[in-house]
């Protein structure tokens, strides 16, 4: 028995930054626009400036120019097919992070949060899992609170980003070779953002994880998701 509907949704993926929307979720984002489902992905930080990124290959931190990342995001949604996105929180001076999340107040977080969902009314939200970096665990926290069921009660679900040990899923989604081969494609179009094989963020690992993920339901690729409630 499958509990997941592709068809008729309004899907809304929350991502840190741009990247762990085809991190988390490129793979079950091509199966709702093949059936018809509406999807916005909406990005919590991003610099259209300068800014700062550390490069492990060089042991040092390089800077980025934010409108090349820009680029980045529309040529790998074009690739997906993801026509809908915008951003939360956009930072145009020189020279900033995008890691900012956490120096927000909470409640300012929740409060942007929920005027998405009262917008676009979903029926799913996808949700970044806790990780080291301070961003997805801030905004991992945040749509707890703004999807809490007396508020909205959609479907809620948890997705993948860097591997962290602490991700417990219990929900696995088959993905095709297509589907896998279009999710590498789209990771390989953030250039910027890319590291070697051994990097958590390389097309590499996203073949390796789906692999892994797929072991786990007896297939040849998955997506892994924590599930926090599922609105039949």
């Amino acid at each position: 028995m499958r509990v997941m509907d592709y068809k008729n949704q309004k899907v809304l993926i929350l991502a840190p930054h741009a990247d762990d929307e085809i991190i988390g979720c490129g793979g079950v984002i091509q199966k709702y626009l093949k059936n018809g489902s509406a999807v916005r992905v909406v990005i919590a930080s991003f610099v259209k400036g300068a800014y700062q990124k550390y490069k492990t290959e060089k042991g040092q931190y390089e800077i980025y120019d934010g409108m090349t990342r820009l680029k980045e995001l529309e040529e790998s949604h074009r690739i997906i097919g993801i026509k809908n996105y915008h951003f939360l929180y956009t930072d145009e001076d020189q020279v900033q992070y995008h890691s900012k999340l956490d120096t927000l107040p909470r409640v300012e977080l929740v409060s942007k949060l929920e005027k998405e969902i009262q917008e676009f009314k979903p029926t799913v939200i996808y949700i970044p899992s806790i990780t080291k970096h301070q961003d997805h665990t801030a905004l991992h926290e945040a749509a707890l609170t703004a999807t809490r069921p007396y508020f909205w009660n959609g479907s809620v679900l948890v997705y993948e980003t860097d591997g962290e040990l602490s991700f417990h899923p219990n929900l696995f989604v088959q993905i095709n070779r297509d589907e896998i081969n279009k999710k590498q494609e789209a990771l390989k179009a953030y250039k910027t953002q890319v590291g070697s094989k051994r990097h958590p963020i390389s097309s590499q690992s996203l073949f390796t994880k789906a692999r892994f993920r797929g072991q786990s339901v007896y297939c040849n690729f998955a997506e892994a998701f924590q599930v926090i409630r599922i609105h039949g």
